[in-house]
């Protein structure tokens, strides 16, 4: 029987961050943030448009669950992304509803409304006043909350 052998791996990484001159793991989360927060602002011009489209979705009443929800998720990763957290949280109260809907089998396009307006909303505001903000958020949960999950 042989002995086990050990073989030291050598990773390209390990050896990238002990050179001389190489970025530690907080450099590069610095410089990861600066390069997101480059993009701010386009982001909320996107998130704008996006909205724009479920309020369409909304008026015309054309479009399948399935439609908005993928608009809806869209808009909550961007939304993470820049740390939009009572933006997030409506988006996900949002994507919620339209989940429980396609369970139930059911379409209520008043709650996307409510839903959709409250977005629209939120991104007008950007933070401000966050505590009237998140009472609009647990509002739209208390619609979600209606359709048993």
């Amino acid at each position: 029987m042989s002995e086990a052998q050990f073989v030291k791996v050598k990773y390209r990484l390990t050896e990238q961050v002990a050179t001389p001159g190489g970025m530690t793991a907080g450099m590069a989360s610095d410089r990861a943030q600066r390069e997101l927060a480059a993009h701010a602002g386009d982001a909320m011009k996107s998130i704008g448009a996006m909205i724009g489209r479920l309020e369409t979705m909304v008026r015309d009443q054309e479009v399948s669950l399935d439609t908005v929800y993928n608009e809806a998720s869209t808009v909550l990763d961007i939304a993470g992304l820049f740390d939009k957290r009572v933006l997030c949280d409506a988006c996900y109260s949002l994507c919620e509803l339209v989940d429980r809907q396609r369970a139930h089998d059911r379409l209520d396009w008043a709650s996307i409304g409510v839903h959709v307006n409250a977005l629209r909303l939120l991104w007008t505001k950007d933070g401000q006043d966050p505590d009237s903000l998140k009472s609009v958020v647990d509002g739209l949960w208390t619609i979600t909350d209606r359709l048993a999950p």
